[in-house]
């Protein structure tokens, strides 16, 4: 198998997937980032490499919709 060192889990989903090489968090493969051919949960990522979300979590205070 090319990935021996990749310690794999059930995520809480279900679903097969790696541990977070820092943490042991069980995770998909969708939701875990690869950094150095590590995987690492989100938070781990973003002290490993700096980065941050682009998105804002303000809360609307309407819909974005019209209705």
């Amino acid at each position: 198998m090319p990935h021996d060192n990749v310690p794999i889990a059930l995520s809480p989903s279900g679903e097969i997937g790696p541990l977070c090489n820092v943490c042991n968090k069980r995770m998909t493969f969708g939701e875990s980032m690869v950094h150095n051919e590590n995987y690492l949960c989100w938070e781990h990522y973003q002290e490993a490499t700096g980065a941050s979300s682009i998105t804002d979590d303000e809360e609307l205070e309407k819909p974005f919709f019209k209705p």
